[in-house]
């Protein structure tokens, strides 16, 4: 039974992961999180009480915590982070710390350990700017303090951590299990059609690709069960969803049957993705479409099982 350390585990990414991993898997799961944002009581309830998972309320940066809680064979998975332009500009010091300081204590404590993988979640955001389709091997153009923390962790990790695997994943979208956000793009966009009735669209001709939030979870999985040897580096995401931020919202639009309006503001990022690698390494593959997501986060508003207006997000 492999023992899977999940790190920043109660959050939108995480608790599907932890979904994921109790459905498909029979592993000893270890949860930790600080908790920063409400977790949902019934996602708690039934999956932190499971005799196979334990949770943690703990903040990664606590090395001696951590030192005690990993053992050799171990499989890590890092999502813990502050995630995000707007979060990292308010905190940029805490960004830094967790983000990367954090982060890159962690992996030096897994090789001590001997752990079995280390693998960190990171972000396409790192490519920027990039004028045609940008593989791994592309030049990184970072634009924000989210994604050089980002860079500046993946360089250490390629360079000091042999058994680390990055994950990039594309912008994530969909229905989640134990916490919901609402500022993603194709959630924000949702949320500006159901409150304000109408999306604002700034730059609407920069490319954004999208991923849905269980395809990155299936992509971790795989990732963690591949018996071979895995790449340093792999974009999650599908080349079918290297949609403008125009065609993005006009999916949410004529779903909810609401207006554009482009707004003139500055959109540092365009980038459009080649997602080859994982699916010719790893036989990965997306099973989610942008319709879907839209669908399933429009439903839980129809059905009133989400209230935007009383959101922390």
């Amino acid at each position: 039974m492999k023992r899977i350390i999940l790190c920043g585990g109660s959050g939108y990414i995480g608790t599907k992961l932890t979904q994921v991993l109790i459905d498909k898997t029979d592993c000893e799961l270890v949860v930790i999180d600080r908790l920063d944002f409400k977790l949902d009581p019934e996602f708690k309830q039934k999956y932190y009480n499971l005799d196979r998972v334990t949770f943690h309320q703990k903040d990664i940066r606590d090395l001696e915590f951590m030192n005690n809680i990993l053992q050799s064979g171990d499989y890590v998975v890092n999502l813990a982070a502050l995630v995000g332009e707007p979060l990292c500009k308010i905190k940029p010091e805490e960004a830094v710390e967790v983000n990367f300081e954090a982060a890159k204590n962690l992996a030096d404590l897994c090789k001590e350990k001997n752990i079995e993988k280390f693998i960190q979640l990171s972000t396409c955001s790192n490519y920027g700017q990039a004028k045609e389709m940008v593989d791994e091997d592309g030049e990184l153009f970072p634009t924000s303090l989210y994604a050089e923390t980002k860079v500046n962790l993946e360089k250490y990790l390629i360079k000091n951590i042999s058994n680390a695997t990055i994950l990039r994943c594309a912008t994530a979208y969909g229905l989640s299990v134990g916490r919901m956000r609402f500022d993603l793009l194709v959630s924000d966009f949702i949320k500006e059609a159901w409150l304000e009735k109408q999306i604002n669209v700034f730059m609407p001709e920069v490319h954004r690709p999208i991923v849905h939030v269980s395809d990155i979870s299936d992509a971790i999985l795989l990732c963690i069960e591949h018996e071979g040897n895995l790449s340093r580096v792999y974009n999650v995401g599908s080349s079918v969803q290297n949609y403008t931020k125009r065609q993005i919202a006009e999916k949410v639009a004529n779903r909810l049957n609401v207006s554009l309006n482009i707004v003139e503001k500055v959109d540092k990022r365009d980038y459009i993705v080649n997602f080859d690698k994982i699916k010719n390494e790893l036989n990965f593959s997306t099973k989610f479409l942008a319709e879907d997501g839209i669908e399933e986060m429009v439903k839980i508003l129809e059905d009133g099982n989400f209230d935007l207006e009383q959101s922390n997000v």
